[in-house]
């Protein structure tokens, strides 16, 4: 395997100078831990670089293999002080010699990799099914996992390296590089929750509604979402109204639009955009997702597989408001909802830990600021998360919860929410639609308009790759490279080795 990456490094370029041109190179070794061994500013000549990978020594370890977390903590320290460009592609290569003890750490990285824009590609001389699972998460087929059945030749598997990760051209894509997708897709019902309380400044709302609108875009949208099947349904909540208090018939949300009021991406957006007011009432998470539930999933017709509640937070919800909080979170799991939460705060909160689906690391993006690059990387994040719940790599509930779920099953909400809306009967739909929108007339007035305005990716015949690597030998590499099939291209390599069989 040391063979492997002695000819990744020796075919390409490597930085020797400051200039951001070619390969630097990192080393570290990985079991259940990862360690660095060689860092970036070690060598700034290729020719000591290759003679300190040839000394490095194997050794072997009694500790499992968790190539999930390895991937997490390149992730997040060896790719942390990388250069930054909106032309850089960063793809990370991973070696493995066999499965993982910790599934999740994986489906976790796969996640975080999306969303830090990392590719990561494992180069597997044994059978590795948890990964393939995982990166079936990524729709870019980019996430690729190369077999070596003999570790001597491994011609083919480099070649394919270099056509579908360092050399990749989105414009003449290879078709060996495309990965099947082999069943139909399964639909989400998706209601986002979203907080307008007095707690979020007019500037953070704003920035909220952009981070809505984008996340639209990860959605396969239904053109019929009231008649067919086909397609995913989203509905927009609001919470809380200025005069809303517990025990009143009071709503404790405004419902901006639900499963079957619009039938595409741009009418949706147009909405949020223009239509969704503050509202400066007291935070009433729990509230919200009791009439969430009971007003926008109950009853909703033509019910899609799989159902998901993503909540949009700034802060704790009210006091009077967290016992409710807790019961409705848990009756939501107990009957099968997935419970995302977008956190925004420098401080951390606890409570939303109990709130969200298991395992927690997939469900709770918690962010210090409201900047467009954090808010990014929560859209960036949430597009995998989609494709977990058509693939259903958790299950909801989990079956640690099967006893808390027996017993709350027994027992009466807190607070009971208003009835259903869906609950009218199905010769009444036209006009239950129209006594719906008439309160959301606004819409109505830009359904002919203009679309929105989209952020559009700057497209460049020169591209940034940034690669890691992961071997189960004892290195981890990472380079900036100049791949000369594309003009002006860097590179930026780390492999990982694993120590151990």
């Amino acid at each position: 395997m040391r063979e492997v990456i002695t000819a990744i490094v020796n075919s390409t370029r490597t930085r020797e100078s400051n200039c951001p041109v070619g390969a630097r190179v990192a080393v570290v070794s990985y079991n259940s831990n990862t360690h660095h061994l060689i860092r970036f500013s070690d060598f700034k000549n290729k020719k000591s670089l290759l003679q300190e990978l040839k000394s490095l020594s194997y050794q072997r370890s009694s500790s499992g293999r968790d190539i999930g977390g390895s991937m997490r903590y390149v992730a997040r320290h060896v790719f942390k002080r990388t250069l930054q460009s909106p032309n850089m592609r960063k793809v990370a290569v991973f070696f493995s010699n066999g499965q993982s003890t910790d599934t999740v750490s994986i489906s976790t990285a796969v996640l975080e990799f999306r969303a830090l824009d990392i590719l990561p590609v494992v180069i597997a001389f044994k059978n590795v099914p948890e990964v393939n699972r995982a990166f079936s998460m990524d729709d870019s087929g980019l996430f690729q996992v190369i077999n070596i059945r003999q570790e001597r030749d491994y011609t083919t598997a480099l070649q394919r390296f270099q056509w579908c990760i360092l050399c990749y051209d989105k414009c003449k894509v290879n078709a060996s590089c495309l990965r099947d997708e082999t069943s139909p897709p399964a639909y989400v019902d998706a209601a986002f929750i979203l907080e307008s309380s007095r707690k979020v400044s007019p500037l953070e709302f704003a920035k909220l509604k952009d981070f809505l609108s984008l996340s639209i875009d990860n959605f396969d949208v239904s053109a019929q979402p009231e008649s067919t099947s086909v397609g995913d349904r989203l509905a927009v909540v609001s919470h809380a109204p200025p005069d809303f208090r517990p025990q009143t018939q009071k709503n404790p949300v405004k419902a901006e639009f639900d499963f079957v009021t619009f039938g595409s991406k741009k009418q949706m957006k147009r909405h949020i955009q223009e239509s969704i007011q503050q509202l400066n009432g007291a935070a009433a998470l729990g509230h919200a997702i009791q009439w969430t539930i009971t007003n926008v999933f109950t009853g909703a017709p033509n019910q899609r597989k799989h159902r998901a509640i993503f909540v949009i937070s700034v802060g704790e919800t009210s006091r009077w408001d967290k016992e409710v909080l807790k019961d409705a979170a848990l009756r939501a799991k107990c009957q099968g909802y997935a419970l995302f939460v977008l956190s925004l705060g420098h401080e951390y909160n606890v409570e939303l830990e109990e709130l969200v689906s298991s395992p927690t690391e997939h469900h709770l993006v918690q962010l210090g600021r409201c900047h467009k690059a954090e808010l990014g990387y929560a859209v960036k994040f949430l597009k995998p998360f989609v494709r977990l719940l058509r693939n259903e790599i958790n299950s909801y509930p989990p079956a640690q919860l099967k006893r808390k779920c027996s017993d709350i099953n027994t027992q009466k909400p807190i607070e009971v929410p208003l009835q259903s809306r869906y609950s009218i009967a199905k010769d009444e739909t036209v006009s239950r639609r129209a006594q719906r929108l008439e309160t959301e007339s606004e819409v109505w007035e830009h359904l002919s308009g203009d679309s929105v305005s989209h952020e559009h990716l700057i497209s460049s015949e020169q591209q940034t790759i940034e690669i890691l690597v992961l071997l189960p030998l004892r290195f981890l590499i990472q380079c900036y490279m100049c791949l000369y099939p594309i003009n002006g291209q860097y590179l930026e390599i780390s492999n990982m080795f694993k120590t151990g069989s």
